[in-house]
């Protein structure tokens, strides 16, 4: 007797998948990816700067973008645009984030060429891509295939892409583009109770994934006590931090040392001596995979990222948003974090002692955030949903 499997009798697909550079747009999308490998399917990732990285996924990879550095690329557009700059310090992502196009634009232009060379010489029957790779856009109207899109916190898309489509003029004629449709199908990353706005699709459930790792000594072992861990994310190796200087967090970490509670340095391999001597009571610990090392800790102390947060909520702990005006990612689970009542929002010149002690006292943040955790359990899996999107193949 031949057992049948749900997902027998469908195509096999290739998958493209399409990012701006970051381990932090990245990692969120991994789950997904290997979700359709493990149905059979073929996947290809297009991705730039932190390749050997994204390697480490088990995916495969192809660098469309060699010499890419993403932190001189949006300084070169902030200096090239300083009316522009000027806002983009001074304000944050709006449900529509179409005046920063020209931002966006500049991110993408140098992955379209390497992006379309790749879809002509692979033909990919699908692009899913995150929600400010408008290349991925691009690259399903080159070959003519359905898009699927990954949203990133609560930002609306608005008219993102088509005006990041009208920045790139000369690109969007080299290569036949006469328009970026919409996508097929729009997947949140929120779960519903935490967005503010209506959903512009389908929901999944999020399975962290913040990298492999040989943990070693670096396993997080049981707490004696309350244990909190801080973390800034990761923007580039060694965190947001490693590139605008780490002494920014010595407030935060003074606050710290007046806490009865541990607390864990999650801030990559940087050098922490800006900082000068730490507390007795906290430590670092160098890369350790968050999720992992959350499910060990009553609380975390974070900049504001999409991943961290979702992470946050599937170790059922609490959190605090330490935001960064620097960061103007930090603004995309901002408000949904403090509308579901899972956390504190407050920025870095004003975190407190008061306030880390909130994180471990305060039960109504700790009923909330389980409340979540339920909500996004009952969610369809990247698996259940990976047979949906491969229907748009054949429609």
């Amino acid at each position: 007797m031949i057992l049948r499997l749900p997902t027998e009798g469908l195509p096999v697909v290739r998958v493209l998948f399409s990012f701006i550079p970051g381990i932090s747009h990245l990692f969120p999308l991994v789950p997904l990816a290997w979700a359709f490998r493990a149905a059979g399917h073929e996947v290809l990732v297009a991705f730039g700067e932190h390749t050997e990285i994204a390697a480490r996924t088990g995916l495969h990879i192809v660098d469309v973008a060699p010499g890419y550095d993403g932190m001189a690329v949006l300084e070169k557009a902030l200096e090239d645009n300083p009316k522009l700059a000027e806002e983009w310090w001074a304000s944050t992502l709006t449900d529509d984030p179409t005046p920063w196009a020209v931002f966006f634009a500049a991110l993408n232009r140098p992955l379209v060429a390497g992006t379309m060379d790749l879809v002509d010489r692979w033909r990919p029957d699908l692009v899913v891509y995150e929600q400010s790779a408008t290349v991925g856009l691009m690259a399903a109207a080159r070959c003519g295939v359905p898009a699927v899109q990954r949203n990133l916190g609560i930002v609306r898309t608005g008219g993102l892409h088509e005006a990041v489509a009208r920045c790139l003029p000369d690109l969007c004629d080299t290569y036949g583009i006469d328009s970026v449709r919409q996508p097929a199908v729009t997947v949140e990353h929120l779960p519903p109770s935490m967005l503010p706005q209506e959903p512009e699709g389908w929901f999944m459930r999020e399975i962290p994934f913040n990298g492999g790792a040989i943990l070693g000594e670096r396993l997080p072992a049981p707490a004696d006590g309350p244990r909190i861990a801080i973390t800034m994310g990761s923007v580039r190796p060694g965190g947001f931090y490693g590139y605008y200087g780490i002494e920014q967090l010595t407030r935060l970490v003074g606050e710290a040392g007046k806490v009865n509670a541990e607390f864990l340095l999650a801030l990559g391999d940087v050098d922490l001596a800006p900082l000068g001597e730490l507390p007795p009571n906290v430590r670092p610990i160098g890369w350790t995979p968050l999720d992992a090392l959350l499910r060990t800790c009553t609380a975390v102390v974070h900049h504001g990222g999409p991943g961290t947060t979702m992470t946050a909520i599937e170790a059922g702990i609490p959190q605090l948003l330490a935001l960064d005006p620097l960061d103007q990612g930090n603004e995309t689970t901002g408000p949904a974090v403090a509308k579901r009542g899972i956390g504190i929002v407050t920025t870095q010149e004003e975190v407190d002692a008061s306030m880390l002690e909130r994180l471990l006292t305060d039960q109504d943040l700790r009923i909330a955030t389980r409340e979540v955790r339920a909500e996004v359990a009952e969610l369809p899996s990247p698996a259940d949903v990976v047979p949906r999107l491969i229907a748009l193949t054949t429609g």
